[in-house]
């Protein structure tokens, strides 16, 4: 179970469909589809009523599982879950119980709240999949007694902004973050359960404060023995990745790998799609990242320096006729 927050445009939405392109994603149809194409260049397989609270979320994850459909695609993604809960507190408000003194139970929509995200925790355990949701960040503030309150996933209540992740496998925030290497997208993932202002945490073992935004990578890199699908036909993109990777950590030299990388392997300029093989190169990156810090003495405990960017990459050629 993962869960990914952050600002609007963090490349959220992007990540996870490269971590899991055949997944079966469960949000908006058109916006879902229009990141693939335009970031990835696939057609996720998305389905086609998106629930539009909670109790329909884990309506339709029960059918899923029990038909079998669930297993069948490895994972399910759904996308803007702050919005899903969002709209449950406001149609839970609305239902409320009216008391004896006439007026509705302010913490009707609360309970209903914790009982349907207790629900998913509890189906996320037994359906045998993989199951991944993206978020909005709510920042650090304080409760209504005062009492200062983290930031974190925004899932319509403050307790459980703290509570759902404690049940994830992984809750890292997107950031932008232009000290990492990456030519095309310079996004991190920050993971620091010491930190006092945001909830994050990484039961693999593998984040770290500026993690590569890369969750594929990241469960690659872990020990987890996680099965992490390709779309049909561009399973050539895990040989392209380590190839790059395995230029980078000999090198050092990111950007002089990539370019080394484009003008060595045929797939550069036998029409492959240039978005296909950025695809397989940022894994490549993030994949030397994670061999180099694998790759440390664990009682090394002098400060650690963060790679440094270099200029002048160009996007692989373009394909010649």
């Amino acid at each position: 179970m993962v869960a990914v927050y952050g600002k609007p445009k963090k490349k959220k939405t992007s990540d996870v469909l490269a971590a899991f392109p055949t997944a079966l994603c469960i949000g908006v149809p058109s916006a879902i589809t229009l990141v693939a194409q335009n970031e990835l260049g696939f057609n996720p397989a998305i389905y086609p009523t998106p629930p539009q609270t909670l109790p329909e979320l884990v309506g339709l994850l029960e059918y899923l599982a029990q038909s079998g459909m669930a297993a069948q695609y490895g994972a399910v993604f759904i996308d803007d879950a702050s919005h899903i809960c969002d709209r449950s507190i406001t149609v839970w408000h609305d239902e409320a119980p009216v008391g004896k003194s006439g007026k509705k139970d302010k913490f009707y929509a609360y309970q209903q709240l914790n009982k349907y995200l207790l629900a998913l925790s509890g189906m996320a355990r037994h359906m045998g999949i993989h199951l991944i949701f993206t978020f909005h960040e709510r920042a650090p503030g304080t409760d209504q007694d005062g009492f200062f309150q983290p930031g974190g996933p925004s899932l319509g209540s403050r307790k459980q902004t703290e509570s759902f992740p404690s049940w994830c496998d992984i809750n890292v925030r997107a950031m932008i973050d232009t000290s990492y290497p990456d030519p095309w997208f310079p996004g991190t993932y920050f993971c620091d359960p010491t930190s006092a202002e945001w909830v994050t945490g990484d039961r693999t073992g593998v984040c770290w404060t500026k993690t590569p935004g890369n969750l594929r990578e990241i469960l690659r890199a872990s020990a987890g023995g996680y099965k992490l699908a390709r779309v049909a036909g561009l399973e050539w993109q895990d040989d392209i990745a380590d190839e790059l990777a395995k230029m980078i950590v000999e090198t050092g030299d990111i950007n002089g790998s990539i370019k080394n990388l484009s003008q060595s392997n045929p797939r550069f300029t036998d029409g492959t799609e240039q978005i296909h093989l950025r695809w397989a190169c940022q894994d490549g990156i993030a994949r030397a990242t994670f061999l180099k810090r694998k790759a440390r003495n664990l009682f090394d405990l002098a400060p650690k320096e963060e790679p440094k960017k270099g200029g002048g990459v160009p996007l692989p050629p373009p394909p010649t006729a």
